[in-house]
C-alpha cells in the first residue's frame, strides 16, 4: 500500500526527493512521477525535500475527526518529541488540548518505549547474537528488511513502542477502544497497518497542528493536566536517541557489547554494509533513520522550533520525569502478553526487474558515457553514479534526457545550434503526438501567445489529415502542402517517424509570402488572358460587323449601276 503520492503537476523536477531518497523509490520519467513502493522504505525524507507540495502522505485525519465527533472512546499515544515540537508554556498543556477536541484519554508513548525497554534488557543481557539492532524505528527495520537480509537475525524481536503501546492501551480500556498515534514519523502509518488490534490510525504532528488550527487551539493559553500514566525519562528520551540500552540513563545492561547510536540515512547504511559484511561484531546500535533521531521527523509542526531549540525543549522536559517507575505493574500490566511483545523480522525479496550489465552500459553509450572518464557522476540527476542512473533507465525508472551532462552536451552541439536557429518551425512529439520540445521559430509562426506547450496535442495547433495519418504503420515521412487558417498561413509540411514510432519530428516551412506571390501571378495572368479573350472576340463583332456592312453596300451599288447601265443602255442601245 502507497503511503506517499505524486502530484507530477506541481513537481519542477528539481530532484531534491530524489537525491535523498535512501533507496531510490522514485520514479522520474518525462510524463510521470511515482513512488515504486517496493523499493520505498516510508521514511518521509521526500516529503521533507518538498517546497512545492508536490509529495502528499497518507491522511487518517477525517477518520480520527469522525470517531472522536461520534463520541467513542478514542485515546491518544503521543510520541515524547512534541515536547520540543509545540510551542508550549508546559508539555502537560498537551494532554489538555487533545481532550478538548474529542480524545477520551491522552497518554504518552514514553510508556510503550519503557515496555520495549524492559523486553530490550532481556534480549542485551543474554547476548546471543554477534550484534544488536534495534527495532524501535520503522524505517530502518524496512531498510534491513528489503536490503540487508544478513542483518534481519540481529534485529531485536520485539516490536516498536507505537505497536506496544498500542496494545497496551487497548489492554487496559478494553478491545473496543480506538487507538491513534500522534508523532512526526511517516513510517508509522506503514507500520501501523501491519499490526492488528494495536493502533487503529496515526497522524502527524502537523496534520495534529492543522487540527488545532481549524479547532481554534491555542495550546499555550491552556491549563496544564498530567497524562493519564506516568513515564520514565528512558521513555521519554526516545526521541533524543541513545536512551534505550540504559535502564537508568546510567548504567549499561551487558558490557560484552559496545552501545553506539547510529542516526541518519548514511550512517545507518555504512553500519549496515559493516554488520553484513561480517566486518564488525559485538555492537548494539540504536538505528534511527532520521538525522538527529525522531526529534528530526519529517513531520514536524510547520512552525515548529529550530532543530536545536527542539533538542534543548526536550531535554528539559525529560528531566523533570523520574528514573525508573515505583511499581512495575505501573508500567508492564500483567494483561500484556509477551507474544504482543515479539515480532520475527524476516527478509523480503525485491519484486523489482533485473537488469544486465549489457543493457546498462548501453543506456551508458546512449547518454554519451564512453568511458569511466564520461561518468561525472556529479549527482544533479538524483543518483549518486552515472552506473545506478543508467540502471534505474534500464528498469524505466528514469528517462535518459534527464541529465545535467547529456543534456548540456546536445544544448551545445551543431544539432542544437540547427534546432534553434533554424527559419523553419520545428517540433518534437511523443508517441501520442503530444509536443515534447519546440523551436523558437514554430513558438513564434503556432504559439503567439507565448504559453507553455509542453503535453500539449499537436493537432490543438495544427488540424490537419497528416497528423493522423503518420501514425498509420505504413507512413515513416509524410509531405504535403496544407493550410493553417488560424494564423493565415501556408506551409509544406514533413512529418517523420522516428524510433518505431516513440517519438515524431514534424518540420513546417512557411511558403504563404511565395504562396501569395504565385497566387497573384496566377491572377495577373488570367486576367490578362480574359482581356486577350474580350479583344479577340471585340474584334471578331467589329470584322462581322463590317463584313456585313461592306455586303449591303456592295449589294446596293451593284443594285445601283445595274439600275444605271439598263438606263444608259435604255437611251442609246441602238448605236451599241
Amino acid at each position: 500500500m502507497k503511503f506517499i503520492e505524486f502530484d507530477a503537476q506541481k513537481c519542477d523536477a528539481c530532484f531534491k526527493c530524489l537525491r535523498v531518497c535512501p533507496t531510490k523509490a522514485i520514479s522520474f520519467t518525462k510524463h510521470s512521477r511515482t513512488i515504486i513502493d517496493d523499493q520505498c522504505i516510508k521514511c518521509g525524507l521526500c516529503h521533507m525535500q518538498c517546497e512545492n507540495g508536490a509529495l502528499t502522505i497518507k491522511l487518517d485525519i477525517h477518520t480520527v475527526k469522525s470517531l472522536v465527533k461520534s463520541g467513542k472512546k478514542v485515546v491518544a499515544s503521543v510520541a515524547p518529541s512534541f515536547a520540543g515540537a509545540f510551542k508550549l508554556t508546559s508539555p502537560l498543556q498537551m494532554a489538555t488540548a487533545l481532550k478538548k477536541i474529542g480524545f477520551f484519554a491522552v497518554e504518552e508513548t514514553a510508556r510503550g518505549a519503557e515496555i520495549v525497554s524492559l523486553e530490550y534488557e532481556k534480549v542485551i543481557a543474554a547476548g546471543k547474537k554477534p550484534n544488536l539492532i534495534t527495532s524501535c524505528c520503522p524505517a530502518s527495520n524496512t531498510l534491513i528488511e528489503h536490503y540487508y537480509a544478513e542483518a534481519v537475525e540481529q534485529v531485536i524481536p520485539v516490536v516498536s513502542p507505537m505497536i506496544a503501546h498500542g496494545y497496551d492501551i487497548k489492554s487496559r480500556y478494553g478491545s473496543t477502544t480506538h487507538t491513534v498515534f500522534i508523532g512526526p514519523c511517516l513510517a508509522k502509518k506503514a507500520e501501523a497497518v501491519s499490526y492488528t488490534g494495536s493502533i487503529d490510525a496515526v497522524i502527524t504532528f502537523r496534520e495534529l497542528e492543522k487540527w488545532f488550527m481549524e479547532e481554534k487551539v491555542v495550546l499555550s493559553e491552556l491549563e496544564a493536566q498530567p497524562f493519564e500514566t506516568p513515564s520514565t525519562k528512558r521513555g521519554k528520551a526516545y526521541p533524543l536517541g541513545g536512551s534505550l540500552w540504559k535502564k537508568d540513563l546510567n548504567t549499561r545492561i551487558n558490557p560484552d557489547y559496545k552501545y553506539i547510536h547510529v542516526d541518519g540515512i548514511e550512517a545507518c547504511t555504512d553500519f549496515l554494509k559493516s554488520i553484513t559484511s561480517g566486518d564488525i561484531t559485538g555492537f548494539c546500535a540504536e538505528l534511527n533513520i532520521c538525522p538527529h533521531s525522531c526529534i528530526n521527523g519529517p513531520d514536524m509542526p510547520v512552525q515548529a522550533p529550530k532543530l536545536y531549540k527542539r533538542l534543548s525543549l526536550l531535554n528539559a522536559y525529560v528531566e523533570q520525569g523520574t528514573n525508573a517507575p515505583t511499581e512495575i505493574d505501573d508500567i508492564l500490566p500483567s494483561t500484556l502478553t509477551a507474544g504482543q511483545l515479539k515480532h520475527t523480522f524476516i527478509a523480503k525479496a525485491s519484486c523489482l526487474p533485473m537488469v544486465n550489465d549489457d543493457s546498462v552500459y548501453e543506456v551508458l553509450v546512449e547518454m554519451g558515457k564512453y568511458t569511466k572518464q564520461d561518468q561525472l557522476n556529479c549527482g544533479a540527476c538524483g543518483y549518486d553514479t552515472c552506473y545506478d542512473k543508467a540502471i534505474a533507465v534500464s528498469k524505466g525508472h528514469s528517462d535518459i534526457n534527464m541529465c545535467m551532462d547529456t543534456l548540456r552536451k546536445k544544448a551545445e552541439s551543431m544539432q542544437s545550434i540547427i534546432f534553434d536557429t533554424s527559419p523553419n518551425a520545428i517540433c518534437i512529439l511523443d508517441a501520442d503526438l503530444r509536443i515534447l520540445e519546440v523551436n523558437p521559430s514554430f513558438n513564434r509562426l503556432f504559439n503567439a501567445s507565448k504559453i507553455k506547450l509542453t503535453y500539449w496535442p499537436i493537432a490543438a495547433l495544427i488540424d490537419d489529415a497528416i497528423i493522423d495519418e503518420i501514425k498509420l504503420p505504413e507512413s515513416e515521412h509524410l509531405s504535403k502542402k496544407m493550410s493553417v487558417d488560424s494564423i493565415d498561413k501556408t506551409f509544406i509540411a514533413n512529418v517523420i517517424k522516428i524510433f518505431d514510432g516513440k517519438n515524431y519530428v514534424g518540420i513546417f516551412t512557411d511558403i504563404t509570402d511565395s504562396e501569395k506571390n504565385r497566387q497573384e501571378l496566377e491572377r495577373v495572368k488570367l486576367e490578362t488572358l480574359t482581356t486577350c479573350q474580350e479583344v479577340i472576340e471585340h474584334q471578331m463583332r467589329v470584322a462581322q460587323e463590317i463584313a456585313s456592312l461592306l455586303g449591303e453596300t456592295t449589294a446596293e451599288t451593284k443594285i445601283g449601276l445595274n439600275k444605271l447601265k439598263k438606263l444608259v443602255l435604255s437611251e442609246g442601245g441602238s448605236s451599241l
